[in-house]
């Protein structure tokens, strides 16, 4: 009896001692790699340069600025020898159009005019000289329709460098539509009223360049700017940061009550997978504008490598290579992490054994046909040391030319689906009022290098982009 017992716990002793080894045989786990990087140099990004083509309706500005001009101006000359007169002019509301690079500032008025006239003044009693015959009297304008008069002005508007406009607004002429001469006396009073309008009306110059100047479009930039330091959400595709760092503006040109306008923008825009904090820049000063066409940007991508495990994951799930009358099954793909400029593949697999296997890189970039490739994908050395010790059979080229195989990408799908997203991110209102519309024309990668957690894509694109307030 006492022998049995002891063959038994023998029996189960030897038992314990051989299910690990068992266990270890089934199941496939070896050490995973380390991840080492050594960070290359890369490129600093340029700055990019964009382009956006603004328009501003100044209706709300003019009405400001015809609230502010005069509509009645009076005046007139009194001699006691001569000619002597009193003069009203009320105009109508400022006709503003634009023309180019200036402003035209057209008003229609109507006027009255009263005359008299002396033909020969003395001072014979000492008490100021006075008219010596009875005085003339005649008017325009007067107990009859008013008479017409047309006046215009021109001015040239600008951006100060704190973004408030600045301008020189210039008289330009005026002229009496219906003419005024007196018969009585033979009199033609048109040319010294238009004398008198002139001296009067050239003083609203400066009521006019005073209300311009008071226009601010800082608080609307300043606005506009904090929204372009938000990151904008691209739908799946993380969230783009456009985050301009300088800003100038072309010479105004007008075209009937709109203003248009080129801005430049200067930024390193960058695309990070998931939203992240980022210091907000302040709304500088105005720079020097240098033109440009449309945008041309190099945009920096961080992905993070779950989107590219993702890829990786579609392309071989599923995968069953035959390996001397056993199968395995792959399961998902994780980009591990990365090693220098290579990278971990974490690869999961089932079938007549089942683990997990760990390969190392090198994305290979072809810029000219937007492909990667891994050509010298092959197990990590801690796989290979518990393949060599615990299934031999598993430690074949079928295997890594599988991964490989699934690894190479055709990268313009992925590009053409960005475009998609990032077109319609650049088409929206950003603010109450303030719209913006692009497109992207050409998007191409220029670099792919691994970082410790995650891939650095650089991205070229060209397109163009406006902005309406």
């Amino acid at each position: 009896m006492k022998a049995r017992k002891n063959s038994w716990k023998y029996s189960f002793l030897f038992i314990c001692t051989l299910l690990p080894i068992i266990w270890s045989c089934s199941t496939i786990k070896p050490q995973s790699p380390d991840i080492l990087v050594a960070e290359l140099e890369i490129p600093k990004q340029e700055i990019s340069s964009i382009k956006i083509p603004i328009k501003i309706n100044l209706a709300p500005y003019f009405k400001e600025t015809e609230k502010s001009v005069p509509k009645k101006f009076v005046g007139g000359e009194q001699l006691c020898e001569g000619v002597s007169y009193d003069y009203k002019f009320y105009r109508k509301p400022i006709k503003f159009e634009g023309n180019g690079t200036k402003l035209l500032f057209d008003v229609e008025g109507k006027y009255s005019l009263k005359l008299n006239y002396c033909l020969k003044c003395s001072d014979l009693l000492g008490q100021g000289p006075s008219c010596l015959v009875p005085r003339i009297y005649a008017s325009c304008g007067v107990g009859e329709p008013m008479r017409k008069m047309h006046v215009s002005y021109e001015t040239k508007i600008g951006v100060s460098d704190y973004y408030k406009l600045k301008s020189h607004t210039k008289f330009r002429s005026v002229k009496a539509l219906t003419p005024c001469q007196i018969t009585v006396f033979h009199y033609d009073a048109t040319e010294t009223l238009e004398e008198e309008v002139t001296t009067a009306l050239k003083a609203v110059e400066k009521d006019i360049d005073k209300e311009i100047s008071s226009v601010d479009l800082r608080p609307e930039m300043l606005a506009t700017w904090k929204l372009l330091q938000e990151p904008t959400d691209l739908e799946g595709y993380g969230f783009l940061y456009l985050r301009p760092s300088n800003v100038s503006m072309s010479q105004i040109k007008f075209k009937g009550d709109t203003a248009y306008f080129n801005a430049i923008l200067e930024a390193r825009p960058t695309i990070y997978t998931s939203e992240i904090s980022l210091p907000k820049k302040a709304l500088p000063k105005l720079s020097k504008y240098k033109n440009r066409k449309g945008f041309d940007i190099t945009m920096d991508i961080f992905a993070t490598y779950d989107s590219l495990s993702s890829i990786l994951t579609q392309n071989i799930k599923g995968t069953k290579v035959e390996l001397s009358g056993r199968e395995i099954i792959f399961g998902d793909i994780e980009v591990y992490g990365a090693y220098n400029s290579a990278v971990h593949l974490k690869v999961n697999f089932d079938g007549n054994k089942k683990g997990t296997l760990y390969l190392t890189g090198t994305p290979v970039f072809d810029s000219e046909h937007q492909h990667i490739s891994f050509p010298d994908l092959n197990f990590d050395v801690k796989t290979k040391s518990a393949l060599l010790k615990s299934a031999k059979w598993l430690f074949n080229k079928k295997i890594t030319d599988a991964i490989r195989e699934s690894a190479s990408m055709d990268l313009k799908p992925y590009l053409d689906t960005l475009k998609t997203t990032l077109n319609e991110s650049l088409n929206v209102e950003l603010d109450e009022g303030v719209f913006m519309s692009g497109s992207i024309k050409d998007i191409e990668i220029n670099l792919i290098h691994p970082k410790s957690n995650q891939l650095h894509i650089r991205v070229h694109s060209l397109g163009k982009l406006e902005m309406t307030m």
